[in-house]
């Protein structure tokens, strides 16, 4: 659900906030500051995920989905900004760590599945051994343990406590001591013939592999919140599916909350529970996949669902929402669809909408009935 409706930490309702809502982002504001201009990719964003809930975020390149992602995990290029917002974890603010403290957490609380496996996996070390490390900083517990993981007054990754562990567990081959659990590990990610591919480089794997082996270096650190930024893009169709559905199954067996980027409407509706859809740095509907594609509410996202293709033969031209989106770097006042939208007034060129509740899980930025 949007986290500006949910209650703010601190409050009595606190407990039962922090047991529902694993991530709750609020008021989020990111600038890309360039020469020719400041972008702003995301605009007082709020989103809550909840616990052991799939979240899909969908919407056209640019909308500012990875930006989002990003965000959370905190990994924006150096380019963007944060300039304003919250991004709680657990009620914890991450915004307020330092980038030393930061590191306790990705991973081992915030985990994340880049769009391309082969670029994200070391080319130089076994699937078997980056599964093994994985595992490794889980039961070395170099969590939320920031005065015991670092000891030194300014952050020197190269030489902190964390790399020496991992350079260690590298070089005496961290598989042969957590080879049990590596075994077990892929083939919860149903990779067959495991025990082989424990000793294959990236590039001896296939895509679907890769992927697959990533979601396991993901899951064995048991995350409560896995980023999967379109993990299936680079992948063919058959096994776009296998890894969807295996994503889905692991969801339940881990007890993991994930947060899917992804641009195509129709693959999310395949495995996500809820869905928000942004456009241009803003979400401007949310609901339960259902809703969603019942009762569409926002005109943006009935025109995304109007370019879907049907599988029935049909006469009419396939339809595309008019217009194009405005330059970033100057934002209109009021609503910012309202530009392309068909059924605009007046009021919608005035002020910006807020999103406003439509039932306890549908919320709609929009100004129209």
């Amino acid at each position: 659900m949007p986290s500006n409706l949910t209650c703010e930490p601190g409050d009595k309702e606190t407990a039962e906030w922090a047991g529902d809502i694993i991530v709750d982002v609020k008021d989020l504001s990111v600038v890309y500051r360039s020469s020719l201009g400041n972008v702003r990719a995301l605009d007082r964003v709020n989103i809550g995920i909840g616990k052991n809930k799939f979240v899909a975020v969908v919407g056209e390149s640019g909308c500012g989905k990875s930006t989002l992602a990003l965000s959370i995990i905190r990994l924006l290029p150096t380019p963007a900004e944060i300039v304003d917002g919250k991004i709680l974890l657990k009620g914890k603010s991450l915004l307020e760590l330092d980038d030393r403290e930061m590191i306790a957490y990705r991973g081992t609380e915030i985990a994340m599945v880049f769009q391309e496996p082969l670029s994200s996996l070391n080319p130089v070390y076994t699937a078997g051994d980056q599964v093994a490390e994985a595992i490794a900083v889980r039961e070395s517990r170099i969590k939320p343990s920031i005065d015991r993981v670092y000891s030194y007054d300014k952050p020197n990754l190269d030489h902190s406590p964390w790399r020496r562990f991992t350079s260690k567990l590298r070089r005496r081959g961290a598989y042969g001591e957590y080879a049990d659990e590596v075994i077990e590990t892929l083939k919860l990610v149903r990779i067959p013939d495991p025990e082989q591919v424990v000793n294959r480089y990236p590039f001896e794997l296939s895509g679907g592999m890769r992927q697959r082996v990533m979601i396991a270096m993901a899951l064995s650190e048991r995350p409560s919140l896995l980023i999967a930024d379109e993990p299936t893009s680079a992948i063919d169709v058959t096994t776009q599916a296998q890894v969807l559905k295996l994503m889905k199954n692991l969801m339940d067996e881990v007890k993991t909350s994930i947060l899917f980027i992804t641009h195509d409407l129709a693959v999310a509706s395949q495995v996500a529970d809820e869905l928000a859809v942004m456009y241009a740095g803003d979400i401007v509907e949310f609901g339960t996949v259902y809703e969603i594609f019942s009762e569409p509410r926002h005109p943006y996202t009935k025109g995304l669902l109007s370019c879907i293709p049907s599988k029935f033969k049909d006469e009419e031209k396939l339809q595309s929402i008019p217009g194009t989106v405005f330059d970033l770097r100057t934002t209109p006042r009021g609503c910012k669809f309202a530009p392309r939208c068909p059924d605009a007034k007046d009021v919608c060129k005035k002020d910006k909408p807020a999103l406003r509740r439509l039932s306890p899980s549908h919320f709609v930025a929009c100004e129209l009935p």
